[in-house]
C-alpha cells in the first residue's frame, strides 16, 4: 500500500533539502575550504602599512616601522615578543645599511616585551632606534636587520613613513 504525502509534506522535505544542499556547499562556494596554503593565510608575513612582522628564534617582532623625518633623521619602532624560556637583549639594527643607535641595553625577559620608539599604555616613547642620514623617499620599503644575542639575526623589509597622525611624536629629539 503506497501512502501519498500531503502537498504541505512534499514542499517542506523540498525546503529542507534545498537548505541543507545550500549550507553543504557554502565553503566551497565562497572559497574557505583553500587549505593552509592559501593566500589568505600568507598575508600576516606581508609588509603593510601596519608594521612588519618577522620571527627570530623565539622572539617576534611586530608592527616594525620606519618613522622618517624630513633631514633624514628616522626611528625604528616595534614591539619585540619572548616566547623563549631565556632572556635575551637586541645586539644590533641597521635599517639600509645604516646603523642604528641602541637604547641601554636591557633584557626582554621570558614571556615579555619591549617596545621600542614608542609608550605603552600612555607613557611617553621610550628606547629609540635612532638613525640619521636616512635617505629615502617616504612610504617606501627600506631593509632592516635586527641582531639579538640570543636569538640570531634577522632580515625584514620594514615601510617608511612620514612623523604624522599616529606617527607623530615618534622622532627621537
Amino acid at each position: 500500500m503506497t501512502r501519498l504525502r500531503s502537498p504541505l509534506a512534499r514542499r517542506t522535505a523540498r525546503i529542507t533539502a534545498v537548505a541543507t544542499l545550500s549550507l553543504a556547499t557554502a565553503g566551497l562556494v565562497t572559497g574557505c575550504w583553500n587549505g593552509p596554503d592559501a593566500q589568505t593565510t600568507q598575508q600576516v608575513t606581508m609588509n603593510s602599512g601596519n608594521g612588519t612582522q618577522a620571527t627570530v628564534g623565539p622572539l617576534r617582532i611586530e608592527n616594525a616601522t620606519v618613522v622618517l623625518g624630513e633631514d633624514g633623521t628616522a626611528s625604528l619602532i616595534m614591539s619585540v615578543f619572548n616566547n623563549g624560556t631565556s632572556p635575551d637583549n637586541l645586539a644590533g639594527a641597521t635599517v639600509n645599511g645604516i646603523p642604528a643607535a641602541l637604547p641601554e641595553a636591557a633584557e626582554i625577559l621570558p614571556g615579555g616585551f619591549r617596545a621600542y620608539g614608542y609608550g605603552v599604555e600612555g607613557n611617553p616613547p621610550v628606547d629609540f632606534l635612532a638613525v640619521e642620514g636616512l635617505d629615502v623617499a617616504q612610504s617606501s620599503y627600506v631593509p632592516v636587520t635586527l641582531a639579538f644575542v640570543n636569538a640570531g639575526t634577522v632580515e625584514m623589509s620594514v615601510i617608511t613613513v612620514p612623523p604624522a597622525g599616529i606617527y607623530a611624536g615618534l622622532l627621537p629629539e
